[in-house]
């Protein structure tokens, strides 16, 4: 990553819990987008860019290598040379994760078919919800039936429960 230096703070001495003493030093810099930041440099971190950074000054332009901690912090590992660029080590990982090679996104297909799906689960829980309200006993059929007719209304195909007999079917015949 390569910095242009803005600012270099001064040496802060401290005292940690356990009576040792530590150093610290803030520098501001912009970064590679031209976004201003700062970065806190501790002496127990690493010794080679905290011993650098006392001697940048501003307008300084350094090459810094970088690495992620085991807690998900950026830390500055090294100052590298013009035109060096840093190796890329690789992640720690406590498991044994493995990469995949390709994509892990699911297809158009998949999407559709995972819409699908849901489409479905909701159709039957509403189906048993209205069923529900009628107060009596319902089958199982009962609720593919009117399930299969909320998914189609979902997914613009129209489907009427089809009757198995001629009792079955509503009367459109006013009285």
């Amino acid at each position: 990553m390569l910095i242009n230096v803005i600012d270099v703070g001064s040496v802060n001495t401290h005292s940690a819990k356990n009576g040792r003493q530590y150093q610290s030093l803030e520098v501001t810099y912009k970064n590679e987008q031209g976004q201003a930041q700062s970065k806190k440099l501790m002496s127990f971190g690493s010794k080679d860019v905290f011993a650098a950074a006392q001697q940048w000054s501003k307008s300084d332009k350094v090459n810094i290598a970088t690495e992620k901690d085991d807690n998900g912090y950026w830390q500055w590992t090294r100052v590298l040379a013009d035109g060096e660029v840093a190796t890329v080590a690789p992640a720690k990982s406590g498991g044994s994760a493995t990469r995949v090679a390709g994509s892990n996104y699911p297809t158009a297909d998949e999407r559709a078919q995972t819409q699908v799906y849901i489409i479905r689960q909701s159709s039957l829980t509403n189906a048993v919800t209205t069923l529900a309200t009628t107060g009596k006993a319902v089958s199982s059929a009962d609720v593919l039936a009117l399930a299969r007719v909320y998914e189609g209304h979902v997914l613009g195909v129209t489907q009427e429960p089809k009757a198995e007999s001629i009792e079955d079917l509503s009367s459109d015949i006013p009285f």
